[in-house]
């Protein structure tokens, strides 16, 4: 995946980016990756918003997949620990077994490694934003996942009505404690 910056441009403050941008950037660079991976005829089973037509219902599952994927990465959790996440997702058979899959995980890990860096970059920024803003870190989390939420109602606009969907979305999480939690990897 081609971005027009990079990670680095994000940690040193050359490029700003909020996490909705960031999001809405990701869901249009997924719609194209979503095309590649469309079966013949898209699913019409487990629909996750039915104010959506099938494809774009396709490809927000997908993004959602993806997402996960890469913030499962960015914030140093596992892939059994996302594969565990996806396994309860309520989504289209295809979508999940493709994602399921180890070899399509590993070519997808390979091919999103500066996604994954630009993700942590993101998350780094506005974490350091909230911090530097006197915001406590006991907070951070719930903080985090409400930008997390609202970054998502740029995709997919009644999201917040949603339960489902919005409980297909891995959080935003800390671990314990601010430094010891699974973020602490991307101030390292």
């Amino acid at each position: 995946m081609e971005w027009e910056f990079t990670a680095t441009q994000i940690i040193e403050g050359e490029y700003e980016i909020s996490l909705t941008d960031f999001t809405k950037k990701l869901y249009s660079k997924t719609a194209e990756m979503t095309a590649m991976s469309i079966d013949e005829v898209v699913s019409l089973d487990n629909i996750i918003d039915e104010s959506l037509d099938p494809l774009e219902d396709y490809r927000i599952q997908y993004f959602i997949c993806y997402y996960n994927f890469t913030l499962a990465l960015a914030t140093g959790r596992s892939i059994r620990q996302f594969k565990a996440h996806t396994k309860k997702l309520g989504i289209t058979k295809s979508i999940k077994n493709m994602f399921m899959d180890k070899k399509f995980l590993a070519e997808l890990q390979d091919d999103s490694e500066e996604t994954v860096l630009i993700f942590m970059a993101v998350l780094k920024s506005i974490t350091s934003g909230l911090i530097e803003s006197g915001s406590s870190t006991s907070r951070l989390p719930q903080m985090l996942v409400m930008q997390q939420l609202n970054s998502f109602s740029s995709v997919i606009p009644n999201i917040m009505k949603n339960e489902k969907v919005r409980n297909m979305i891995m959080p935003i999480e800390f671990e314990n404690s601010f430094m010891s939690g699974k973020l602490m990897r991307i101030f390292k």
